[in-house]
């Protein structure tokens, strides 16, 4: 294969826009970084993975392993212009953009204002593992690559939608649930089988005209601290939600 050695290369240049947020919408293009991350997505989706992309070296190493998608070899230290890791394993996805999906499943999850790229990737790969679709309002980037990486593989894999309204959502017939430490304790509520958790920003928590939209208030218990970290909370939050559910036999 020819190796790509300039990064006055057209589609090195390209790949690099893809950093950048207005290059993401304009291209409809993101992509994920590292060698697990790149193998999950290609074979959850493999219709959304464009190209991959690995280095010299990578490509020695794992070229055999992606010989049914497009690909393509850069120099080492191109690659190295192109990774956002310190210590990268040589390897990117350049993955189409999805259109935003309204929620499908019984259990959703909304990020209202959650600004942090590893609280929403973690919260993301969270989502997929307990089964929940995902809302994300006002939030950092879903595709910007730090989230892409912390999320792992779970943006190929997870129902996303953007900008959906709280009105929207009780009239599809979820009760929402808004994470909110005057709530009443989580482990064990009851609630009904189709539902939507709120869980707001670092710093201000869910925005007030939510909760007034709220059907009830939920907390995670806690002793001699002020709060826990949106992801943490969240992934507590949505297990104990999820196993109630199943234990009241719905």
């Amino acid at each position: 294969m020819e190796v790509i050695r300039s990064s006055d290369n057209k589609f090195v240049k390209h790949v690099v826009k893809l950093k950048l947020k207005k290059y993401r919408d304009e291209y409809g293009e993101y992509f994920t970084e590292g060698y697990k991350n790149v193998l999950d997505g290609c074979t959850a989706r493999p219709d959304r993975v464009k190209r991959v992309v690995m280095s010299e070296s990578a490509y020695a190493e794992f070229g055999e392993k992606f010989t049914a998608f497009d690909t393509v070899a850069v120099a080492d230290a191109i690659f190295e212009k192109i990774s956002e890791t310190q210590n990268s394993q040589g390897i990117i996805s350049v993955n189409s953009i999805g259109p935003s999906q309204f929620p499908s499943a019984d259990r959703c999850v909304l990020l209202d204002r959650v600004r942090d790229p590893g609280n929403v990737g973690t919260i993301l790969r969270t989502a997929v593992a307990c089964g929940y679709d995902v809302i994300v309002n006002d939030c950092a980037d879903i595709y910007s690559p730090k989230v892409a990486r912390s999320a792992m593989s779970a943006l190929t894999k997870c129902r996303v939608g953007a900008d959906i309204s709280v009105a929207d959502i009780k009239a599809a017939g979820y009760e929402l649930i808004v994470a909110d430490m005057r709530g009443d304790n989580v482990f064990g509520a009851a609630h009904g089988k189709k539902y939507c958790v709120v869980i707001g920003n670092e710093g201000q928590g869910v925005s007030a005209e939510i909760v007034a939209a709220a059907d009830r208030l939920l907390a995670v218990p806690q002793n001699d601290i002020e709060s826990l970290n949106a992801s943490v909370a969240a992934g507590i939050m949505m297990f104990a939600l999820k196993y109630a559910c199943k234990q009241n036999g719905e």
